[in-house]
């Protein structure tokens, strides 16, 4: 039995076949709403990626119910890459099989991490996820989850300042613990971030290295602002 935006969503699978196609289902005051997204995948036809500012807008405007996609000319089983990237993102899948229909709802299991000594991988373990996962853990606030597209600094893409801004975080002159720590590393765009402990020492997470404690004092130099929650102020 489909459901109205069940009908939508198909509609707009069979327009996107043989690219898979995406959306969101967005929980807006207790209601569900479909809404389409671009496929920017550079290789549409078995992959997707939807534009990071669709994600915001959601975020903005609601609660991601569901991440939803299609696998054209496969079954609607999620694939480990699915799995792996609901699991990371805390964010149910519902994978529409094109042009059969079947469909199945994937809900993520819980996967929790040490927050330091993990391996830097873009999209999965960096910098943003160990801060979005440093304030589930500490204050059990949720920030929310972003697909970054890649050297999106470089594209004009600002995600950290507007980020920070758009989900109630003010600038401050001087840190306490938790507060954020945006960067700009030989960049003109913020491209890192990292959360401030005590004493001159912050948590981040860099390319190319484990996610580990630092000295502000060492990467002085690269620091754009401290950003606090106006709930913690």
């Amino acid at each position: 039995m489909y459901s109205n935006e069940d009908n939508n969503i198909l509609k707009h699978f069979v327009e996107e076949y043989p690219r898979e196609g995406c959306g969101l289902l967005v929980n807006k005051k207790g209601k569900i709403h479909w809404k389409p997204c671009e496929n920017i995948s550079d290789s549409p036809e078995d992959s997707f990626v939807i534009p990071a500012e669709e994600i915001i807008k959601a975020n903005l405007s609601g609660d991601i119910y569901a991440i939803v996609h299609s696998h054209p000319d496969q079954s609607s089983d999620p694939s480990e890459k699915d799995k792996k990237t609901s699991n990371f993102l805390g964010i149910p899948y519902l994978i529409f099989s094109i042009p059969e229909g079947t469909k199945t709802f994937y809900t993520p299991e819980h996967v929790s991490k040490p927050l330091l000594g993990r391996d830097y991988v873009f999209g999965e373990s960096d910098c943003y996820s160990l801060v979005r996962d440093y304030y589930r853990q500490e204050f059990d606030l949720m920030l929310p989850t972003i697909l970054f597209e890649d050297n999106w600094w470089e594209k004009g893409l600002n995600y950290f300042d507007d980020l920070f801004t758009d989900f109630g975080f003010v600038e401050v002159s001087s840190p306490r613990k938790g507060d954020g720590i945006i960067f700009s590393i030989y960049s003109e765009v913020p491209n890192h971030c990292g959360v401030y402990l005590e004493e001159g020492v912050f948590l981040h997470h860099a390319v190319n290295r484990l996610s580990c404690r630092d000295s502000v004092y060492d990467w002085k130099k690269f620091i754009r602002r401290y950003v606090r929650c106006k709930q913690f102020i």
